[in-house]
């Protein structure tokens, strides 16, 4: 299971509340009539549209707040605007009932985007409606909403639904839906995960064991196994002694020869061996790298990271980060100076956009699954540290696999637990606390990931548009698969083919 296409589960309200005020996810639903279908030429690249930067205004001056303290909704994210008037862009969302401060306030001449006229600017940064809120007396929260145990590399435990591509397991909205015999709110397929509590131990009801999970939720153990930790990959600083060009090797195991012709293997390193690159020789299945004094290795067998010019294209900001898809490979950049580099696993059935593409979007952690539009659903819960820089697309962490460094994902870039932690850290705006997700107002500042072939001939093109996803492409796509929904429905059984004689 690789997801990259994606919706929420607790943030679903946040974002579809951000989509209502024009800053969030658009929200797509299924229709039970669909309506009629514009023609769209196969493979035509989607229009890309101009970005446009919102209109921010100056901060208006602030009065003495009426309370220090306020407490978002207990049902549904809590969105944070960036200025106290309708229609601006959100700078992010607040956990249900989390305790904000405030540092002063802002009455309106007219309700338009806020019935009460008044709005509390929020510390560090960020205004709510006082009718999204309510007085509190209690201190704001000051710790993060997600943290990982002292040792391990993931915030939660997570299970994932094993058997085959008929295997259905419940999903229940909570313990006393299961234990009445309700209808589940989902069921869980083949490949499908669940963050689940590991304290106290597992539900017992009727002589079987039951999960709970994170957000409250209920599903019977059976039929599920424990996922661990996968993946302990890291990637590694760029410093004096891990200058680059360099690379890793990508098979279990390769050979290395003494010569860039090959002969007989001096030596085999195990996957992801970093050796330094020192010269190439040959074009093609017939490129070789030198690793050392008399010692080369096939170009197939390794992920090279090299060093790469700031693109042009990209925004303003000094940080920005070059995906190569052919390579597998991540490098974050300081202006010219690379200060990280890793392993990812890209697109595979559905490849990774090539561009540029500004992060709109830093969500602790988010729940992943199918669009109405796709035919094959999954289901991943809470990916932690996602990045969104374009569309549904996002770098984040993957705990389901330890393959980094080959194609795999639904369209993301996976990379390992602990490098998805030190990027969300390093990309900014930092997440203040007790917030659940950030954005990044105006695209033109944020940090730029750099999505490139190194494989490709073709040169670098921007196949998509920026930033969160496309209302009227979304619309296209729900449009197309009602269409094509439909059409199969209304297409008679196949006819059985006679067999022939023997």
């Amino acid at each position: 299971m690789s997801p990259g296409r994606t919706t929420t589960s607790r943030t679903k309200a946040a974002l579809l509340v951000l989509a209502a005020l024009g800053m969030g996810l658009p929200a797509v639903h299924a229709r039970a009539t669909p309506p009629p279908v514009r023609a769209v030429q196969p493979g035509k690249p989607p229009e890309i549209k101009p970005y446009v930067p919102p209109r921010i205004e100056a901060e208006p001056a602030l009065d003495e707040a009426d309370t220090k303290v306020v407490t978002g909704p207990a049902e549904q994210d809590l969105p944070i605007v960036v200025r106290p008037q309708a229609g601006m862009p959100a700078l992010g969302f607040a956990p249900p009932g989390t305790r904000l401060p405030v540092k002063g306030m802002y009455d309106a001449a007219t309700p338009r985007g806020c019935p009460t006229k008044r709005w509390y600017a929020i510390e560090p940064r960020g205004w709510v409606c006082s009718g999204w809120v309510r007085r509190s007396n209690e201190p704001p929260m000051t710790s993060p909403v997600m943290t990982v145990p002292e040792g391990k590399s993931l915030p939660f435990a997570y299970v994932m639904v094993g058997g085959d591509d008929t295997t259905e397991v419940p999903l229940w909205a909570n313990v006393e839906d299961m234990k009445a015999g309700a209808a589940p709110a989902f069921k869980l397929k083949k490949g499908d995960t669940v963050a689940v509590k590991i304290e106290p131990k597992p539900l017992m009801h009727e002589g079987a064991t039951y999960h709970v999970a994170e957000d409250g939720r209920v599903l019977p153990a059976k039929g599920t196994f424990s996922l661990g930790e996968k993946s302990q990959w890291q990637g590694v600083p760029i410093s004096e002694t891990a200058t680059l060009p360099f690379a890793w090797v990508t098979p279990a195991e390769a050979k290395v020869y003494p010569g860039a012709e090959v002969g007989s293997a001096i030596e085999k390193l195990a996957r992801r061996t970093r050796v330094a690159i020192l010269e190439e020789s040959g074009t093609g299945a017939r490129r070789r790298i030198r690793v050392g004094d008399g010692r080369w290795m096939r170009a197939a067998d390794l992920n090279e990271a090299r060093l790469y010019p700031q693109p042009t294209g990209a925004t303003t900001h000094n940080r920005w980060i070059d995906v190569d898809l052919g390579e597998q490979v991540l490098v974050a950049y300081e202006g010219d100076r690379p200060v990280f580099a890793t392993l990812v696993s890209s697109g595979r059935a559905i490849t990774t956009p090539r561009g540029n593409y500004p992060i709109w979007a830093k969500v602790s952690h988010i729940t992943m699954k199918s669009q109405p539009y796709e035919d094959k659903t999954y289901y991943v819960d809470r990916v932690p540290w996602a990045m969104f820089f374009q569309a549904h697309n996002a770098i984040h962490g993957a705990y389901w696999h330890d393959r980094f460094g080959v194609t795999k994902s639904h369209g993301c870039v996976n990379v390992a637990p602990r490098d998805a932690r030190w990027l969300f850290a390093w990309v900014p705006p930092e997440l203040p606390p007790a917030w659940s997700g950030t954005r990044t107002p105006n695209l033109n500042e944020g940090v730029t990931v750099h999505v490139r072939d190194s494989h490709q001939r073709k040169p670098f093109v921007q196949e998509r548009n920026i930033g969160p996803p496309d209302r009227e492409q979304e619309k296209l796509k729900l449009d197309e698969a009602d269409a094509r929904r439909l059409q199969a429905a209304a297409q008679p059984p196949s006819a059985a083919v006679p067999s022939a004689a023997p």
